[in-house]
């Protein structure tokens, strides 16, 4: 730096001699700047500025060289040197203390606030907890489209989990898919699990990418301050034991660890490895649940459904398992099972009601397993069944499965009647949607009885059973328990419904029996 400002002040004076002073000021000046730019030290703009200081010091001033004010120039001199120091000391703490890829706090700033967190809730006699999270799938996802789409997906993913939780939590990524979270303060239990909710689903909605339409999920664990543990690494231990049992559990949910303790006292507690014990021994169960038409208050058809009396979630039945199902080495089989089973009724029944329309699930491993028009198509023929009598149900959130989706609308052209499961349990993609010949749809029981609790939800509720009817789509509602229910959703348009109301699932021969007397209600 030294050496440039002296060739400046040079390049000065011996203009100051020259026949044509203007001229050569023109010049000097710009040889003075080429210098600047020129120099190494133009990629520094703090030391680029010093320079061009130091040129205007010793600049023409009306033909004769400018004093320097030394005292301005040494106290411009300390005021650069200390924003660019301050500058370089903020690069440092960003390097050091967050993620270069998704600019989230990385492990380091995770780890220092985890440790004043439990220091100040211990002093306070506080609460917080911990959420350890990662994405379901992220390696099929870096291998199929590359690990530049797995970047930007990590981005955005980042920018969801941060609008997921509320203002003041810490979102924090440890690396790779790893993601942490830090909910302060005192929380009930509902509250956490609400949380949970909005982060698996926001999760859990496509991503486009490089022209990719991208679907991934997440499971967490949750661990508790001081509930759980008292110290960090314990604490981020047993999160990450809660986080391993909810992939356990058939992974896009979330487990607390409070709740693996009473399992632990158990050596059979894999649920996968329950179900597939279950399912060699036959303890698995076959069941109908009757659906209702409102209006007439008779049933006017069924859902083929499992009954699995030793799972440990909210529900026996079939749909609170089927994570489970999907990742057993038996599911497209039991997927077969279903199909066969269901068939095998109808023809009992038809003769009693030649109107009756049975809803079959279709699990994504049969899929994956069969050309589904063959398969179907060899099934009707034994079973000397018509398609208009079946309903072939695909869960909401399979769709984003190529294969699954491919075979949907295979069967569609084929002149299956397509239903679509869970709907407002996974995001709703029009897009998605409006690709499909769809004849029914089934609402999801928890978000049904979510909708209808507000005013803004019962708005939403209506609007889809106005667009299913402008689609001539019928729409099914599950889990009622209550008359004014009945009513509210008759009101709105929709005229069938499921629930125990009328009754649980039943068994075949229990359903005969209710078909045959066609009573508006089974107690």
């Amino acid at each position: 730096m030294l050496e440039l400002s002296s060739r400046l002040l040079e390049n000065n004076l011996s203009s100051k001699h020259a026949s044509e002073e203007g001229v050569l000021e023109t010049e000097e000046s710009s040889r003075s700047q080429q210098l600047i730019d020129r120099s190494p030290l133009k990629m520094d703009t703090d030391a680029s500025q010093l320079l061009r200081t130091l040129q205007a010091r010793f600049s023409y001033v009306d033909g004769s060289v400018a004093t320097p004010d030394t005292a301005t120039i040494s106290n411009e001199i300390e005021m650069l040197i200390e924003e660019q120091v301050n500058l370089r000391t903020e690069g440092l703490f960003r390097q050091a203390n967050y993620d270069n890829l998704t600019h989230l706090p990385n492990r380091a700033y995770f780890n220092t606030t985890l440790e004043s967190l439990i220091i100040d809730a211990n002093q306070s006699q506080g609460e917080f907890t911990l959420l350890f999270l990662d994405l379901d799938g992220f390696k099929k996802i870096n291998d199929t489209f590359g690990h530049h789409a797995g970047d930007e997906l990590l981005r955005n993913v980042s920018a969801r989990l941060i609008s997921a939780v509320r203002d003041g939590d810490i979102v924090s990524r440890l690396g790779g898919d790893e993601f942490v979270v830090l909910l302060a303060g005192e929380l009930a239990r509902e509250d956490i699990e609400g949380i949970c909710d909005r982060i698996i689903s926001e999760v859990r909605r496509s991503y486009w990418i490089d022209q990719n339409d991208i679907q991934i999920s997440t499971s967490i664990g949750v661990a508790r301050y001081p509930m759980d543990a008292t110290s960090s690494s314990e604490l981020v231990e047993k999160s990450d034991k809660a986080l391993y049992a909810s992939k356990d559990n058939g992974r896009n949910t979330y487990r607390f660890y409070s709740d693996l303790l009473a399992c632990e006292i158990h050596s059979d507690c894999n649920p996968l490895d329950r179900l597939e014990k279950a399912l060699t021994q036959g303890e698995i169960e076959l069941c109908f649940e009757p659906k209702m038409d409102f209006e007439r208050q008779t049933i006017v058809g069924a859902s083929v459904t499992a009954l699995w009396t030793e799972n440990r979630g909210d529900s026996p039945y079939l749909k609170d398992w089927i994570e489970v199902l999907n990742q057993s080495r038996w599911a497209a089989s039991t997927g077969a099972w279903l199909v066969d089973s269901g068939l095998y009724y109808l023809q009992q029944w038809q003769a009693l009601n030649e109107g009756l329309v049975v809803s079959i699930p279709v699990i994504p491993a049969l899929c994956q397993a069969e050309n589904m028009v063959d398969f179907m198509d060899a099934r009707l023929v034994e079973y000397q069944v018509k398609t208009s009598q079946i309903q072939l149900e695909f869960s909401l959130q399979t769709l984003t499965d190529e294969s699954v989706s491919q075979q949907l609308a295979a069967l569609s052209d084929a002149g299956y009647q397509i239903s679509i499961a869970d709907v407002g349990k996974a995001p709703f993609d029009l897009a998605l949607l409006s690709t499909f010949d769809l004849q029914a749809i089934t609402l999801d029981a928890k978000w049904l009885q979510k909708s209808l609790s507000s005013a803004a939800g019962k708005k939403w509720l209506q609007a889809i059973i106005k667009m299913a009817a402008v689609l001539n789509i019928n729409v099914t509602a599950t889990g009622i328990e209550f008359e004014q229910v009945v009513e509210t959703l008759n009101t709105m348009g929709c005229t069938l419904g499921q629930g125990v109301l009328w009754s649980q699932p039943l068994e075949a021969d229990s359903f005969y029996q209710a078909i045959r007397a066609q009573l508006p209600a089974m107690h």
